[in-house]
């Protein structure tokens, strides 16, 4: 077993009184969320070691044959933490039922921006925006991330842990151009999909242009859509993007889609994740 004690620097604090006596020593102490582990798989589709933020329900070791649905959280190293404290304090408060949360991040060095260009395009694709020459050299291996994702990591977390039919995934910016593509080319693998700002842009509007699945889904397809009204530039306007995506979905008029869209006032693409997170989860796991 892959265990490992999660206690990442990433969510380290400083413990400690703000009034300090001359002679007291100041010291630190690491935080670690509680209810979480860090596990690590290797994936022989694609080559990469990836790190596997887990979440448990508060009563998943209380109630030993509960079976819970599970939320995948794309750009891990800042979705975690934050999915972690809203679902909890959520859940505690009857707003959400409890989930399984699972962050997908990665081993060795920070790469951020290459790993989740890599894993996260569809195609390869150079564009005068974003970060041009990252993309020139490691965009397009979404397809290799997706059959990771359908033939490794979920058997994996559905074999590991007590999970139930309905799982869901979040992703944001390139994470959410990613989960878009993703329900539009393999819907059925998730059952609820939180589209957060999602580069609807990416590869001259790709999205815009290939053809979709999502009849495939046979059971209810909980969708929530969401960017902020302040993503507008010379390069690109994400509100009307989503919007127009979210057009051609309910034109679609299948009895299985359950969509939501909402348009953040006075949020930009940096600040949008957090209230997604609130809203998305809430309207994707209600009532399931």
């Amino acid at each position: 077993m892959f265990y490992r004690l999660f206690c990442l620097s990433l969510f380290a604090g400083l413990l400690s009184s703000p009034v300090l006596s001359q002679n007291r020593d100041l010291s630190t102490t690491p935080y670690s969320m509680p209810n979480t582990e860090l596990r690590y798989l290797h994936s022989s589709v694609n080559g990469i070691d990836y790190k596997l933020y887990i979440s448990y329900p508060e009563d998943y070791f209380r109630q030993p044959t509960k079976a819970y649905p599970v939320l995948y959280l794309l750009d891990a190293d800042y979705s975690f933490a934050i999915a972690k404290n809203i679902t909890d304090h959520l859940s505690h408060r009857n707003h959400l039922q409890e989930i399984l949360l699972v962050g997908i991040a990665y081993d060795g060095p920070n790469r951020y921006r290459i790993n989740r260009t890599r894993d996260y395009t569809p195609t390869h694709s150079i564009e005068p925006v974003g970060f041009p020459e990252i993309q020139e050299a490691y965009s397009g291996g979404g397809k290799k991330f997706l059959d990771f994702l359908e033939q490794e990591l979920l058997p994996y977390i559905d074999r590991e842990f007590r999970t139930t039919h309905f799982r869901a995934i979040t992703g944001h910016s390139y994470g959410g151009l990613f989960a878009s593509w993703t329900l539009l080319t393999r819907p059925r693998l998730f059952d609820g999909y939180i589209l957060v700002s999602p580069s609807l842009w990416y590869d001259r509007k790709l999205l815009f242009r290939i053809d979709d699945h999502l009849a495939e889904h046979s059971g209810d397809l909980r969708i929530y859509c969401t960017v902020g009204d302040r993503e507008v530039n010379e390069h690109w306007n994400m509100p009307q993007d989503l919007s127009e995506f979210v057009k051609r979905l309910k034109d679609k008029n299948l009895p299985q889609l359950h969509l939501e869209f909402e348009v953040g006032e006075g949020e930009t693409h940096n600040s949008i994740f957090p209230s997604a997170v609130s809203n998305g989860i809430r309207f994707v796991f209600d009532g399931i």
